[in-house]
């Protein structure tokens, strides 16, 4: 499975929105939170369409099993700002989900081109409770890769992700090897394996 991006919950209020829209924010935030998909995405759309509110919007109706809703909201929230890495991260994975691989390989490099140096990049600067790390798109990154039958592409990014495993992403250690195991497998024909058996990494509450 893709990984998502790791997420401590939603937040519960947003600075300088009207009563209003933080009063649909927060119910949004809580209706998310229960589990409870399509309750959130009406009280979001009740608020006012900031980043954040955008943001969750595709988060969201991602969780309710809309891909292409959701590509919509996060190309809303990358016109508003398009360094946001996370954004791209967000909808290369719904991409993927619609196997529109190519362009969510791109939406990755994109995410990486944002994070310049760095391998986390926590967002709760910008509102959003979100952290992107360096190895999480590289493993995304190898995933479209390997179902677009690009096997040694999706192995050196499986490589460049080992290397930068760090204190913060060891957890992914043995997905990587895994994938990486996969991605050696002789398939029909002699090609590497595309099983969808893909090293599964959980992203936290999301």
């Amino acid at each position: 499975h893709l990984v998502w991006v790791v997420c401590d919950g939603l937040r519960r209020a947003v600075g300088g929105m009207a009563d209003v829209s933080v009063l649909h924010w927060k119910e949004g935030v809580n209706s998310f939170n229960a589990g409870n998909y399509q309750r959130a995405i009406s009280e979001f759309q009740g608020a006012a369409p900031t980043k954040g509110v955008l943001f969750n919007l595709g988060v969201t109706t991602s969780k309710a099993n809309d891909p292409q809703t959701a590509i919509g909201h996060f190309d809303s929230v990358l016109r508003l700002d398009s360094s946001l890495g996370v954004a791209y991260l967000t909808r290369g994975v719904c991409k993927h989900t619609l196997e529109q691989y190519s362009a969510a390989v791109k939406d990755y490099d994109r995410a990486l081109e944002t994070m310049g140096d760095e391998s986390v990049v926590d967002y709760s600067g910008e509102g959003l409770p979100f952290t992107l790390t360096r190895v999480d798109l590289l493993f995304n990154k190898a995933l479209s890769l390997k179902r677009m039958g690009r096997v040694h592409e999706a192995a050196d990014c499986v490589r460049q992700a080992k290397d930068s495993v760090d204190g913060q992403t060891k957890n992914r250690v043995a997905n990587l090897d895994r994938l990486m195991q996969e991605l050696q497998l002789p398939g029909p024909g002699g090609a590497a394996g595309a099983g969808r058996g893909a090293a599964q990494a959980k992203a936290k509450g999301g």
